[in-house]
């Protein structure tokens, strides 16, 4: 009788996997209704696909930093400095001047009102200054005034806050 190792080498063998998938195709040719689970066939291309998803987001995170990074960047100083001061003027104020009016004193309550005046004096007159100018509008004396007016608005607010006249 011959012997199959006189005719076929190690390597000619199938491999597990090999044999894997042959018995497999034939288990679905017998039983043809019978489909394989949600990840059965299609599991690596979906791990790929969610990873590369995965990517795709930070690599557009990324893209978008860069990108208003940059253009922050190429805004001039002039107009850093103002939108710096009015945001902290803002967020200053949102903080210091919610305060309640009912344990003041007629004469704490005019003064009060007093230095609420001179905010809005400092507040219409950079807005006068501001329409005055084009926001793009790069001279250095405009600037100059707007950060005067800004340093004197803080400067008001500062002595308010140290007088006691404004409770953090």
């Amino acid at each position: 009788m011959t012997e199959p190792e006189s005719f076929y080498s190690k390597r000619d063998y199938p491999s597990s996997t090999m044999k894997h998938s042959m018995w497999s195709a034939i288990e679905r040719s017998v039983f043809p209704g019978r489909q394989p689970g949600f990840f059965g066939l299609e599991r690596r291309s979906f791990v790929f696909g969610m990873a590369a998803a995965i990517v795709l987001v930070f690599a557009a995170v990324g893209v978008y930093t860069t990108a208003r990074n940059a253009i922050e960047l190429t805004r001039p100083q002039t107009i850093r400095f103002d939108q710096a001061y009015q945001s902290a003027i803002r967020e200053f104020e949102q903080v210091a001047l919610t305060e309640s009016q009912s344990s003041k004193t007629t004469a704490q309550a005019g003064l009060a009102s007093a230095r609420r005046d001179q905010l809005r004096s400092f507040d219409v007159a950079i807005v006068e200054l501001k329409e005055g100018t084009n926001s793009k509008d790069l001279s250095p004396l405009k600037h100059e005034l707007l950060r005067q007016l800004y340093a004197q608005k803080l400067k008001l607010l500062q002595e308010m806050i140290e007088r006691g006249e404004i409770e953090l």
